[in-house]
């Protein structure tokens, strides 16, 4: 029960992460093509040259997001292999 609560949190905030990723991508700078952005070897990553202000507050959102999807599967993952024992 806790590894599955564990992993649907982490679901749901790796759901956060595309979402926050997708509104990013809406605020690029005039003339910035998508596969200009994505297709970057360091991703775009707190680069204003490529998107607005806002677009980098959604840019730290995801990756946040992000990061506590994966921190949560780990967890969910540990708690399966520990509680199943």
């Amino acid at each position: 029960m806790v590894s599955s609560l564990l992993a649907i949190a982490g679901t749901t905030s790796a759901g956060l992460a595309v979402w926050n990723e997708r509104r990013m991508q809406r605020h690029r700078q005039p003339g910035v093509s998508y596969a200009g952005v994505t297709l970057r070897r360091d991703g775009g990553w707190r680069r204003a040259d490529l998107f607005t202000p806002e677009g980098l507050r959604y840019q730290s959102r995801a990756s946040r997001c992000g990061l506590t999807a994966v921190a949560l599967w780990v967890l969910a993952l540990l708690a399966w292999v520990l509680l199943a024992a």
